[in-house]
């Protein structure tokens, strides 16, 4: 009977390390977990989950395979329609005390467009992840003054990484000017061609446009060879949705012109000059192509409906000309961003 408890008592004792083994090894499990991506950025500009899977493919495994740290993405508007990316690598074991977790690297990048920085993005994460492999790995090379058995933590479980969309920054108004060429077909007898300039403020996708185009003089001659020749300057402002993907900027407007529409007798022994005020409702769509730096190409078409028509006419009964129901626009031009 005493061999036998013995032999028992032996066992026992024998199966500790391997109790104690796998103790530590299903906490090592618990407190591991994968890389959480937090981002703040436009929501037309960056997708963090597409963000993720871009990180993925190049580093050859999923976000969630790589432990201890955290990555934060921020796209900020910069001076001048500028973008900054912001990276910060995140250590996710708090430091002594229960502190928030230190900061473990910070990378900065500028760039012309929202969409360029997101794809920077990806690249600068996967450099990150690269790096603190190459870290990891001379460490573990490197000979401990006392060598003590250590216990391989598990590879994470393959799950859908923690993506967080932290609340949008507010963006700036940034001031533009516009010096476009404009066409006028419907308020002028003929198509004419008129110089324009505009002075804009844009933030996040509104733009406020206010405007001022000259138009070139316009003869219209009857069957008495008596006609007129007729003059439009116009002011006005325009709000326009204007969206931004990539290079890209669509443009949806709405807004008013005011001016004055003058005619002077053509062909007669006395001219005489009269003018009436131009009113119009205005309707735009186009879009604007960035160039590099704070340039741009601007176009747009639109339709202008005069809220009324008079008539010119000659010697009080002869009638010469009348506007059209509808005042077709063309706008093109280049944009300055400051």
């Amino acid at each position: 009977m005493r061999s036998t408890n013995r032999r028992r008592a032996r066992a026992s004792l024998s199966a500790l390390p391997l109790v104690a083994c796998l103790t530590l090894s299903a906490a090592s499990a618990a407190s591991a977990h994968g890389a959480e991506l937090f981002v703040e950025a436009p929501e037309a500009c960056v997708d963090p989950a597409t963000l993720a899977d871009e990180v993925g493919d190049l580093i050859g495994k999923p976000l969630t395979a790589v432990a201890d740290v955290d990555f934060r993405v921020q796209i900020t508007e910069a001076p001048r329609r500028r973008w900054r990316l912001r990276l910060m690598t995140i250590q996710q074991r708090a430091s002594a005390g229960g502190e928030t977790p230190a900061v473990r690297g910070t990378r900065e990048i500028e760039g012309a467009t929202c969409a360029e920085l997101a794809e920077a993005a990806s690249v600068a994460i996967a450099v990150s992840i690269r790096s603190i492999a190459g870290e990891t790995a001379a460490a573990a090379a490197t000979p401990s003054a006392a060598a003590a058995p250590t216990l391989s933590p598990p590879t994470p479980a393959s799950t859908t990484p923690s993506i967080v969309r932290a609340g949008q920054p507010a963006a700036a108004w940034h001031p533009a000017v516009v010096l476009a060429l404009a066409t006028d077909t419907g308020a002028l007898p003929n198509t004419g061609l008129g110089l324009d300039l505009e002075v804009g403020l844009q933030r996040g996708s509104l733009q406020v446009v206010a405007f001022g185009t000259w138009f070139g003089s316009q003869d219209t001659v009857g069957a008495a060879n008596a006609g007129g020749t007729f003059q439009l300057a116009l002011g006005g402002a325009l709000a326009c949705f204007a969206p931004q993907r990539g290079r890209w900027t669509g443009l949806a407007c709405g807004g008013v012109e005011l001016g004055r529409l003058a005619g002077t007798g053509l062909g007669v022994a006395r001219p005489e000059t009269a003018a009436t005020f131009w009113r119009a409702g205005r309707a735009d769509v186009g879009v604007r192509a960035a160039l590099g730096g704070n340039a741009a190409l601007v176009l747009r078409v639109g339709v202008a409906a005069p809220w009324s028509r008079p008539d010119f006419v000659l010697d009080g009964a002869d009638p010469v000309y009348r506007p059209s129901r509808l005042a077709g626009r063309l706008t093109a031009g280049l944009e300055i961003g400051f």
